[in-house]
């Protein structure tokens, strides 16, 4: 009973620091041990510790064996169980979660969680992590509880099942999307990362999978209960499709008969990223009819082929930062827009190093111009980060600017009548990551004052 009463006035917390005076800290059982943290959480002023092992009664604590489950019982006395007949579907991919996630909540008029935030009806929230830990989950689960809201579709990154951010969730759909050899520097391998990414579909009741993933056979090896998307046979399959500049033309095929689609995605990634989608509302006995009358209600999704005009001029700003979803911006945009490109990009520091060269080497290939700049650059020095990028480009054609919103008014300043401005890496970011310090910053908000200001010189 007593416990009841603490979590009723106070929050439960798995991170020491961010404890506040009352607060129950509970050592979960995840990457790090928990135990460690204990002083620093009675320094913070928690009211109650709750761990696996005995410890000095210097506070009130419990001693429980089987932690993870007891916290996440906890959470649901505390939020008065606000998963109960909702509907929760998790994505999973190196690339496509966010603009997966953001199709699936305005398709199904639902609240989205991931790296754009916590998202529904008028409400946004920015949050630290793509997929947070429990105990912050549970809070959104009860906010978008309150708003009467019934589908719930979140990014469930492979990181948050290396740490074991998030025991005891369990999803009625789980989406794997692709897989490609980043987060290495996390993961120490790729069959590690594999198997991280996988735990999603082991906690997903119903499983959708991309038949095309060269990684396919590994994938289901040992799943049931699984549908497929993709250009391969499969349960929906892409028959065709034709790519425009802003709109793309799809025919897909599911149970022998064939659909047409006319999408307002871009890019050949989100056919597949459409296909995903469809498959998890075909999967919960929506018709293809009302899939397709529901697909008018995508919205521009934030930060990913984002179109804007500044100053006369057109931008765009993506959040591709991987190397495999650089490569699609560039080839699509260099096939599909008839325009040259003049495009703005960084590399992230303390993050796999191997592909910086190679994403030198396609911004310049694909580029008229391309200007090299900082990413959240963390504890490295940026200019090492820009010539790690262009050891290996033989082409010429790039600027170093270092300072990230003097090399966007620089693209702007040097693009001309049939120039598209492509920003890189951050889409709708608001800060800048240096030293271990997250810095206010966001690409957004730099074009709006120069299109405030309307100089550029």
């Amino acid at each position: 009973m007593e416990i009841k009463k603490i979590i009723k006035k106070n929050n439960i917390r798995v991170n020491s620091k961010e404890i506040e005076k009352g607060d129950i800290f509970v050592c979960t059982t995840g990457l790090y041990n928990k135990n460690n943290f204990i002083d620093d959480a009675i320094k913070k002023g928690c009211s109650m510790v709750i761990t696996n092992t005995d410890i000095d009664n210097k506070i009130p604590y419990l001693k429980i064996e089987n932690i993870d489950e007891y916290l996440i019982n906890l959470l649901k006395i505390k939020y008065h169980n606000p998963l109960d007949n909702k509907l929760l579907i998790g994505i999973t991919g190196t690339d496509g979660k966010t603009t997966v996630t953001t199709i699936l909540r305005d398709m199904l008029n639902g609240a989205s969680i991931g790296t754009n935030g916590l998202e529904f009806l008028d409400y946004k929230k920015d949050l630290d992590n793509t997929t947070p830990s429990i105990d912050h989950l549970y809070e959104y689960f009860s906010q978008i509880n309150q708003a009467n809201i019934q589908n719930i579709i979140m990014e469930v990154s492979s990181e948050s099942y290396l740490t074991k951010r998030i025991p005891g969730l369990f999803f009625d759909v789980g989406v794997f999307l692709n897989i490609s050899n980043e987060h290495l520097d996390k993961h120490k391998d790729f069959e590690n990362y594999l198997k991280c990414k996988k735990e999603l579909l082991y906690h997903s009741k119903i499983k959708i999978i991309n038949r095309d993933s060269p990684y396919y056979k590994k994938i289901v090896n040992d799943l049931d209960n699984y549908q497929t998307f993709g250009k391969k046979r499969s349960d929906l399959q892409i028959i065709r499709y034709r790519l425009f500049y802003d709109h793309t033309l799809i025919v897909l095929k599911y149970q022998k008969k064939k659909y047409f689609i006319n999408s307002p995605l871009l890019g050949e990634y989100n056919v597949y990223n459409l296909a995903a989608s469809i498959l998890v509302l075909l999967s919960l006995k929506y018709s293809m009819k009302e899939i397709i009358e529901k697909i008018k209600d995508i919205r521009q999704i934030c930060g990913r082929m984002e179109k804007m005009t500044i100053i006369g001029k057109e931008v765009m700003i993506d959040y591709a930062h991987t190397l495999n979803a650089t490569y699609k911006v560039l080839y699509f945009l260099k096939k599909n827009c008839h325009k040259n490109l003049i495009t703005v990009v960084g590399c992230a520091g303390g993050r796999y190093k191997e592909k910086r060269p190679l994403i030198g080497k396609l911004v310049c290939k694909y580029s008229k111009i391309a200007i090299l700049t900082s990413d959240d650059p963390r504890l490295e020095d940026p200019q090492e980060i820009v010539r790690e990028m262009i050891k290996n480009t033989k082409k010429k054609n790039y600027l170093i600017i270092l300072n990230r919103e003097e090399a966007i008014k620089k693209a702007l300043k040097l693009a001309e009548k049939d120039d598209l401005v492509l920003i890189l890496g951050k889409g709708h970011d608001n800060y800048m990551a240096i030293g271990d310090e997250k810095i206010l910053y966001s690409d957004i908000e730099v074009l709006k004052k120069i299109e405030k200001k309307d100089n550029i010189v």
